[in-house]
C-alpha cells in the first residue's frame, strides 16, 4: 500500500476508528459491575474517560458522573453520544484536577494510568487523594508484566474499517508496550499514530499510594485473585482507614 506517510498526535486519527477496534459491551458490563461492588455513594469522576462507552454506562446504571480526557477529539465523540445529557464531559489532563470538585469514587479503567510515566504516579495519586470524599475509592487497573513476555513477539492485526485499512501492531520494550496504528486513506494517504505505554511493578505502585494514606486491594482480570500472569491488575485504593 503506497501514498504519503504523516504521523498524527495521539488519538487525533484513531478517534475516528476507536469503538470499532476496541469497542467490548460484554467488558462494559463487568466494569460497571465491578464498579457498583466497591463503590458507596454515586458522585464519580472518570479520568481518561476515552470515547465515553463506559461513562455512558455507568451514568445509565445510576451513578452522576464527570469525565476528562486529554483527547479533545474523543471527548467530541463521547458528547455526540450523550445525547440525554447525562454527563459532564470536559478536555482535560488527569495530572491537573484543580477546579474539579469532591467524589465519593474516582475511576481510571482500560489500562488508561499506563500511559503515565512511574514518575508521575505519585502527583496522579495526590490529584485523586484532594478529590476523594473521606473514604472514598479510586479504582484503576494497569497492565501485569506477563504483557511485557506476551509481546515479546510482536502482535500484528490487519483489515478494512469501511474503506480504509488499517494495521496494529503491538510490541514490547524494556517496561513498554507500544502500540503503532497506520491508516491507508482511498486517496493514498498513510496516516500512523504511535502510543507507548509503560508497564509498572505492582509493589512499587502500591507503596506509593500507602505512602499517600490509602488502603490498597487488588485483584486481576476483575475479580480474580491477584496474580501477575493475569492480564491486568485492578486497583481498589481507599481514601484513609476505614470502609
Amino acid at each position: 500500500m503506497g501514498g504519503q506517510t504523516a504521523e498524527t498526535l495521539n488519538y487525533s486519527v484513531l478517534a475516528d476508528f476507536y469503538d470499532i477496534l476496541v469497542k467490548d459491551e460484554e467488558a462494559t458490563k463487568q466494569w460497571v459491575a465491578y464498579t457498583k461492588k466497591r463503590v458507596k455513594g454515586n458522585h464519580l469522576l472518570e479520568l481518561a474517560c476515552g470515547s465515553g462507552e463506559i461513562t455512558l454506562a455507568l451514568a445509565d446504571a445510576g451513578y452522576t458522573v464527570s469525565a476528562l480526557d486529554l483527547s479533545q477529539e474523543m471527548i467530541l465523540r463521547a458528547q455526540a453520544k450523550d445525547i440525554l445529557n447525562k454527563v459532564k464531559f470536559k478536555q482535560g489532563n488527569m495530572l491537573e484536577l484543580k477546579g474539579y470538585g469532591s467524589y465519593d469514587a474516582i475511576v481510571c479503567y482500560c489500562d488508561s494510568i499506563n500511559y503515565l510515566a512511574f514518575d508521575q504516579l505519585e502527583s496522579l495519586f495526590g490529584e485523586v487523594k484532594k478529590h476523594l470524599k473521606d473514604n472514598g475509592v479510586f479504582l484503576f487497573d494497569m497492565h501485569t508484566e506477563e504483557r511485557l513476555r506476551e509481546f515479546q513477539e510482536p502482535y500484528i492485526e490487519e483489515g478494512w474499517i469501511d474503506s480504509t485499512a488499517y494495521q496494529w501492531a503491538i510490541e514490547s520494550d524494556d517496561n513498554r508496550i507500544i502500540h503503532h496504528f497506520r491508516f491507508y486513506f482511498k486517496d493514498g494517504r498513510v496516516i500512523s499514530e504511535t502510543h507507548v505505554q509503560t508497564v509498572f511493578y505492582l509493589n512499587e505502585v502500591i507503596a506509593k499510594l500507602n505512602k499517600l494514606g490509602f488502603r490498597v486491594e487488588t485483584t486481576t482480570d476483575f475479580e480474580e485473585k491477584a496474580d501477575e500472569i493475569g492480564e491486568k491488575y485492578f486497583i481498589s485504593a481507599i481514601k484513609g482507614d476505614r470502609l
